[in-house]
């Protein structure tokens, strides 16, 4: 008789923390689960199916439970990786996660901060299958770049290749590409949405995280403040911001960024963004190099907010440490009298990783919030 499977520490370690998972987040899971029953009679009209699919995909994006019912009802997807001609030397590598059949479907084009996480993370892995069940094509580019912690413009041209690319693809309905983007990922994805090569063309874009100008948000991280509207308030960047930051202010990209941090140019840098003293970081700012506030502009969405056509989703979390939360509302306010533009605040995220122990209203709350972006961004692609 064959001996029953034993779990792995780590096996068991993965199940306790998806039934705490579970526990944390019965009140969003129970909000789901009927938004899920009152849509099942119209599963096969255009809102019905969309509405089931956002409550089954929700919660297995948020949390890693023990089960994923979404899997129960939807087919394994095809992944593959490719390598894509993105005008650069030796072109991107992506993960493409698309439905298995012969049809043509909506794109997500992912774009990630820095450092992204690595292809086979299977945070990735599962948000890359959760979106081809639920119909969509999904890719997911690595970047060296933003691997070694630089924020090129360069960037911005391989967000563009990406999109051409698709748009030959036999599986791949062209008129509904378009972008999510994570953190600097969000910046970078307006900044290609907005290119003139492709900006008639992008359907959407969702800035998660990101910051609107490149500048002002240096600005904060240096004095640890953050303005809006007249009204200031105190505001600690994370350390990985600090260290990010001063990566971008320095010149000679051939070195990585540790090394140049370790020059008394690099630690000066480092120490006057890490220092909280606004008349420090403004002696910096005036004594930026040229080029240096020629590649902040380039990487400001707010330098190309007129190209921007597609229609746009907004979020960002208040309490967001990385990148202030006020940049969000500076791009919602530079894009205000357009009636395509979804602007959504939580706080139910640590920047763009979620976290369950903020109470079960807070969950509720900014559960359905994101519930119902999903579910426009799913009525639109499938």
């Amino acid at each position: 008789m064959d001996t029953p499977h034993q779990l792995d520490a780590s096996s068991r370690g993965r199940a306790r923390t998806g039934l705490i998972a579970l526990r944390r987040a019965w009140p969003l899971a129970l909000a789901l689960f009927v938004i899920a029953l009152l849509s099942a009679g119209l599963v096969c009209s255009k809102h019905g199916r969309p509405a089931i699919i956002s409550a089954l995909i929700l919660p297995d994006m948020l949390l890693d439970l023990p089960v994923r019912p979404v899997t129960w009802f939807t087919a394994d997807p095809i992944v593959e990786r490719v390598s894509i001609d993105d005008g650069s030397s030796g072109g991107i590598i992506a993960d493409i996660y698309r439905p298995p059949d012969d049809d043509r479907h909506g794109v997500i084009i992912f774009s990630m901060g820095a450092p992204p996480l690595d292809l086979d993370d299977s945070r990735l892995v599962k948000l890359g299958e959760d979106a081809a069940r639920a119909g969509m094509v999904m890719v997911v580019p690595f970047s060296t770049r933003l691997d070694a912690e630089l924020i090129e413009p360069e960037e911005v041209d391989s967000l563009v290749g990406i999109f051409q690319y698709l748009e030959e693809q036999p599986y791949v309905d062209p008129g509904l590409v378009g972008y999510i983007g994570v953190s600097v990922g969000g910046s970078l994805a307006l900044l290609a949405a907005a290119d003139p090569r492709i900006a008639e063309r992008v359907n959407y874009v969702v800035s998660f995280g990101g910051f609107f100008n490149a500048l002002d948000t240096l600005v904060a991280v240096g004095s640890g403040r953050m303005s809006y509207n007249g009204r200031v308030e105190a505001w600690e960047p994370d350390s990985h911001t600090v260290y990010v930051m001063a990566c971008q202010l320095l010149e000679g990209r051939s070195d990585p960024c540790d090394r140049r941090l370790a020059t008394p140019e690099g630690r000066a840098a480092y120490d006057i963004l890490n220092d909280g003293d606004p008349d420090r970081t403004g002696e910096l700012l005036r004594d930026l190099p040229p080029a240096v506030l020629t590649k902040l502009d380039r990487l400001s969405p707010s330098e190309v907010i007129d190209g921007l056509q597609a229609e746009i989703f907004i979020v960002h979390d208040r309490g967001d440490a990385f990148i202030p939360y006020v940049e969000s509302r500076r791009l919602r306010d530079a894009l205000a009298g357009r009636d395509d533009v979804h602007f959504t605040e939580v706080s139910l995220f640590e920047h763009v990783e979620p976290r369950l122990g903020r109470g079960g209203d807070v969950l509720v709350l900014d559960g359905t919030r994101l519930y119902f972006r999903l579910y426009q961004l799913l009525l639109k692609l499938t």
